[in-house]
């Protein structure tokens, strides 16, 4: 089963954005049992979230890291993990060229049965069945 970690910086912890997301994510995880974490950052726990795990999904999955253009500080991110391994399989907002996918859009998606993802999706319908080998 998939297991979700919401990252919030500080600056954005009170907005409206952040409100609406951990609305559908309360319905996520009542709705599809997905478990949720919620962590709010620092400066230092942005640059730790981009080393320890975003930089190695964005090479892998070729998906652009969302942050502002002048400071580069980040969006709230949401990372999916996998049971299997504890391995993070990928993240949102997730962005190429022309498109993107929001966590909102992901979410929502997910309500509806969709997976919105601008790679692969295997790896999230496997973890949503339980087969993940």
């Amino acid at each position: 089963m998939l297991r979700f970690e919401f990252y919030i910086p500080r600056a954005l912890e009170d907005s409206d954005e952040v409100r609406e997301i951990e609305d559908l994510l309360n319905e996520v995880k009542t709705k599809l049992k997905v478990s949720v974490k919620k962590f709010v950052i620092d400066e230092k726990g942005e640059d730790d979230l981009k080393y320890q795990i975003l930089w190695g999904i964005s090479v892998a999955k070729r998906i652009k890291i969302k942050q502002t253009r002048k400071s580069k500080s980040l969006y709230p991110q949401l990372i999916v993990f996998g049971n299997k391994n504890n391995k993070p399989i990928t993240f949102y907002p997730q962005a190429r060229v022309g498109q993107e996918i929001t966590i909102k859009e992901f979410l929502r998606g997910l309500l509806k049965g969709e997976i919105k993802c601008l790679h692969e999706k295997f790896e999230i319908e496997d973890e949503l069945k339980g087969e993940r080998k």
